[in-house]
């Protein structure tokens, strides 16, 4: 008798998951990581400095606002802060950011790029100039708005800056290592 009732239940229980509503993808993130930059060579007017004789290094934080065009393809935009060591270079920025997930049956996975600026030239150590990234990366979601972020990739960074009343360029080429944490 006891057989019966638990087949009758089992029976609902399935009929009814048949006829729920299939959850909707979340179309929208938001991702804060971290992110070190392992400088390997930085060029300018006056100077070209590789690895081997300095410690170059730069720590990086980036918001970024995400959009989910579709389940392969990402698009946004974030706000990011560098301060680079050896020689200081400090600066804020505005990017727009593309991901996508070439790999149909690992979706986790995918190839980003992201492009920005910097519009600061102020007297301060903030320095103007363009930022570009490219690499792959890695998201566990656990939640549909809880996840972890990771990414490894490319990093070159224009710096302007005056020294004198001349101004000069450096761009420096960095590895770049970054863990995050999505929402």
């Amino acid at each position: 008798m006891k057989m019966k009732y638990f087949v009758f239940i089992l029976l609902l229980v399935i009929e009814l998951e048949c006829f729920a509503e299939e959850k909707k993808p979340v179309r929208f993130h938001v991702a804060l990581d971290y992110r070190y930059n392992l400088g390997l060579r930085e060029r300018s007017d006056l100077w070209t400095l590789k690895r081997d004789t300095n410690k170059m290094g730069g720590n990086s934080i980036h918001l970024t606002f995400l959009y989910h065009v579709t389940s392969r393809i990402t698009a946004g935009a974030g706000f990011g802060l560098d301060g680079y060591t050896s020689p200081s270079h400090n600066s804020h920025f505005v990017f727009g950011t593309v991901r996508y997930r070439p790999l149909k049956k690992c979706l986790n996975s995918y190839l980003y790029t992201n492009l920005g600026y910097s519009f600061t030239n102020l007297p301060t150590s903030l320095t103007s100039g363009w930022h570009w990234d490219a690499g792959i990366g890695y998201t566990k979601m656990f939640a549909r708005h809880f996840g972890l972020n990771c990414q490894f990739g490319y990093n070159l960074r224009q710096f302007k800056y005056t020294v004198r009343e001349r101004p000069f360029n450096s761009f420096r080429h960095s590895l770049s290592f970054g863990v995050g944490v999505i929402f």
